[in-house]
């Protein structure tokens, strides 16, 4: 049975399955809603224009109150969704994976107690964006040492397997969803000038480069995002402060690239010297429809 939650921004979670009182009934805008643009080529054929705008999607339906608390429990809903700016429908179409979008309130049109003395809530939610997994693939990029195998070298038991077929300091990315996939890149531990670069496994095309002209103790980290809406390159000092270091970024590159739904691809973390911390790899995958 599809399920479905909605969200706000410190975590909390309603249900909208009936088990509190509250169910969401009828809803609608759970497919893709796009408005291409064609150019008129005559004799019938069209050529598509638009490129990949798409209007802004609304999901509605109905919020029934069930029970006897009907006016008390909507108040309740009402004051809860007030706490926080930030608010996710969350869709579980079939199995455990969630799906998040997040929204926006357009309207909550309160009614009066139907004969069955339940609450019907019409309600609009105004998309700001695609659906997304709910916890984003993570993956580790760490200094391999020894005799490092990159495939397609044949098996051998004094061999160590890398993470990736690119060796040290690299990881797989592979494609999924119906746009560009995000990633938020966390390296720790001593660097100079590290350099992320995004490539294509299979045309070996560069996607981008984030370089940054920046020197790391041991304790600090560097956090970049490609994530859209919130693209940004961090310093993390030991104390966990956060510092914007976008003015170390060569911007003769693209330094936020995205992983492409057309091939996989491979993250490599390059640096001035040898590197000798860690890093983990956050990968987002969104979706016009799940």
């Amino acid at each position: 049975m599809r399920k479905f939650y909605i969200e706000n921004g410190l975590g909390s979670r309603q249900s909208l399955n009936g088990e509190k009182g509250i169910f969401l009934s009828n809803p609608t805008g759970l497919g893709v809603n796009l408005s291409p643009s064609f150019a008129d080529i005559h004799k019938g054929f069209f050529r598509p224009i638009s490129g990949d705008s798409e209007p802004q999607s609304t999901i509605a339906g109905d919020l029934v109150f069930i029970g006897d608390n009907a006016y008390a429990d909507y108040r309740a809903f009402v004051d809860w969704c007030a706490v926080s700016d930030d608010l996710f429908l969350i869709y579980k179409p079939y199995g455990n994976t969630e799906f998040y979008r997040k929204v926006r309130i357009n309207y909550l049109t309160k009614t009066e107690l139907t004969d069955t003395r339940w609450l019907s809530v019409p309600m609009s939610l105004a998309c700001l964006t695609p659906w997304y997994r709910a916890t984003p693939s993570k993956m580790t990029m760490s200094t391999e040492e020894g005799n490092v195998m990159q495939y397609p070298f044949s098996y051998a038991s004094d061999l160590i397997y890398s993470s990736s077929n690119a060796g040290s300091m690299a990881v797989d990315l592979g494609t999924a969803g119906h746009i560009p996939a995000a990633f938020v890149l966390n390296y720790s531990g001593e660097i100079i000038n590290p350099k992320i670069t995004l490539k294509g496994s299979t045309t070996g095309q560069t996607y981008g480069v984030c370089a940054l002209n920046i020197t790391l103790s041991a304790g600090e980290q560097i956090e970049v995002s490609t994530r859209y809406g919130n693209s940004y390159a961090h310093k993390i000092d030991g104390s966990g402060k956060v510092s914007d270091i976008l003015e170390c970024v060569d911007l003769a590159y693209e330094p936020f690239p995205r992983i492409p739904v057309s091939e996989d691809c491979t993250l490599y973390l390059g640096a001035d010297e040898i590197i000798r911390g860690s890093a983990t790899v956050r990968v987002y995958y969104y979706y016009r429809s799940v």
